[in-house]
This record gives C-alpha cells, structure tokens and sequence, in this order.
C-alpha cells in the first residue's frame, strides 16, 4: 500500500508438495513469496507486512523452527520489516477481491 491504498497483489497456485504444509508453514510461504517478488522496491527499506495468521507475529521468538522454516527465516533476516497480526474482518479489500461471485 501507498497512501492507504492498495497498488499491487500477487497470488500463485500452491506447488504439489506445497498441498502437505501445515497452515502456519504456508501463511509464512506466503511472506516469503511476496519479499521475493517485490525485493527490488524492499530491499534496504522499512516497512510492515500485515497477516491475518495470529501465530505468524510469534514466529521470531519460536526456539524450534522446523528445517523450510529456518530457511525461509534466513531470507526475512535480509529486510527491514515489522510483521503485524490484522484480523480478517478488518480485512475488507482483500475479503471482497478474493470470494467469487456465481451468478
């Protein structure tokens, strides 16, 4: 987001070994993805990433990390980001853009 308001989205399907991930696991995919993809404009800035998974915000002070997620954890080490938990009714924009509509 610029100016409180929403400039990009990016989205990928899940890879088959990805469907065997455990919730947490791909709610931190998911970050990893998006720091990769936009690396370019976040590189060596400050910024917040907002997730609507409450136990992501506890993953920097987890003791035992499973091996994918110390390495995902090397890779949110290389920015300068604060993780905050945004619960999903506040979530209007991405609530809205993401339910199909049949009709």
């Amino acid at each position: 987001m610029q100016q409180s308001k929403v400039v990009a989205y990016a989205s990928r399907q899940l890879k088959q070994h990805e469907w065997n991930y455990p919730t947490h696991d791909l709610e931190l995919a998911v970050v990893v993805f998006a720091l990769k993809t936009w690396r370019h404009y976040l590189y060596r800035e400050k910024f917040e990433v907002y997730s609507d998974h409450k136990s992501l915000k506890y993953i920097f002070t987890q003791k035992d990390l499973n091996s994918r997620q110390r390495r995902w954890m090397e890779t949110l080490e290389d920015y300068d980001f604060a993780l905050h938990y945004h619960p999903r009714k506040a979530n209007v924009v991405v609530n809205a853009l993401s339910r199909k509509s049949y009709g």
